[in-house]
């Protein structure tokens, strides 16, 4: 008979993080994500929600006592709306619908314990740059932060009644691909215009990219629902988290007469630059080591765009089209071992602006991710 087990000592941490590899096993595109990447999320002293919110998860075990499923579940407030927001994430199963259906009637049932009459998922119990969404398209090997799904897990959520909330596309751009006229004509009206120009971070300290990137995230992602704005705190933990792999070659800014007013932040892939090299999901001295020198060398072609944002006040004049193609002109020149190709992780199906943009662009839809939800 299947049995549920809280995740509470390390004996059943250890079960959590292992499951993935054992239900991908002989998948040539699963990558096994870093153990400490995923322990941070659970970590009280370390996930900041949870001073806003809680969380809790789950082992799934069959007759024998094998572990054949995981879930989490958590809530948190949400400013914006005013109300707590309920999610699970971190979802893994065989291919049995009976299995599923305990996991998914676990979380249901600790968030309707705690107050809340909903759940979406599967999601991450914190920002939306990682573990976000079920692949349901694209089945290739998942960049840096974000989960490989087998197929069949689309129809363990259809059969429990999840309805589609929105979906999450990656594009990608070869580095090296043409520009359309029309896009090189946009950018070139804006260069012509002393007042803007567009440049990596290599100028900048930290202190001047915390507050640029806060002024330019919170202006542009004000209107998204469920996107609430960054404090000068969370930006400069933001930064701290992405600082061992940050390439200042790559985050770019636009600004107007000195005032910053977009931003393109990307950043090296580690899953091709080191996890995917991991067997364990757990680093040594040596792999550090290999990841520094891979890092410093460049000996990475595929790139990830983090976020994009312009100003609204610039939005729609061409600020868009020109911070791209001068990126791409100054990446292309980064070396022939270097950057060959950017995945823009997270374009949500609910923002056509950007989507016009990066289809504009030349970019192809790559990968399909969704969140459901459940109103109960």
């Amino acid at each position: 008979m299947m049995h549920l087990k809280e995740v509470i000592n390390s004996a059943d941490s250890k079960q959590f993080l292992e499951l993935p590899a054992f239900i991908n096993r002989g998948n040539q595109n699963y990558i096994h994500p870093l153990n400490s990447d995923i322990e941070s999320v659970f970590d009280r002293s370390k996930n900041a929600f949870f001073k806003k919110g809680d969380g809790n998860r789950w082992n799934l075990y069959d007759a024998k006592g094998d572990i054949i499923g995981r879930i989490a579940a958590f809530y948190h407030f949400d400013e914006k709306r005013g109300e707590n927001r309920g999610g699970f994430g971190f979802f893994e199963c065989i291919d049995e619908q009976e299995a599923a259906n305990l996991l998914f009637d676990q979380a249901k049932t600790w968030l309707q314990a705690n107050g809340l009459n909903h759940m979406e998922g599967p999601i991450n119990f914190g920002t939306r740059d990682q573990w976000w969404g079920l692949l349901i398209e694209g089945f290739y090997p998942p960049v840096y932060g974000m989960f490989y799904h087998p197929p069949y897990y689309q129809l363990l959520f259809k059969q429990y009644s999840f309805e589609v909330l929105f979906e999450q596309y990656t594009y990608r751009r070869k580095i090296s691909a043409a520009f359309s006229p029309a896009v090189l004509r946009r950018a070139g009206r804006i260069q012509q215009d002393p007042n803007y120009r567009f440049e990596d971070i290599s100028g900048l300290s930290e202190n001047e990219l915390v507050t640029y990137f806060m002024e330019v995230y919170n202006a542009a992602w004000r209107d998204f629902d469920g996107v609430n704005a960054l404090s000068r705190a969370e930006v400069a933990q933001l930064i701290t988290h992405m600082r061992p792999a940050i390439d200042k070659k790559i985050i770019w800014f636009s600004y107007f007469k000195d005032q910053p007013i977009g931003f393109f932040i990307n950043l090296p892939d580690l899953n091709q630059l080191l996890v995917k090299f991991l067997r364990q999901g757990s680093l040594n001295i040596c792999q550090k080591i290999r990841f520094l020198y891979r890092k410093t060398t460049r000996k990475c072609t595929t790139m990830v765009g983090m976020v994009f944002g312009i100003h609204p006040d610039y939005q729609g004049r061409g600020v868009e089209s020109a911070l791209i193609v001068n990126f791409a002109n100054s990446v292309s020149k980064l070396g022939p071992h270097a950057y060959q190709e950017i995945q823009m992780n997270w374009i949500g199906s609910f923002n056509t602006k950007m989507i016009a943009v990066v289809e504009s662009l030349g970019a192809e839809r790559y990968k399909t991710h969704c969140t459901y939800r459940l109103t109960f």
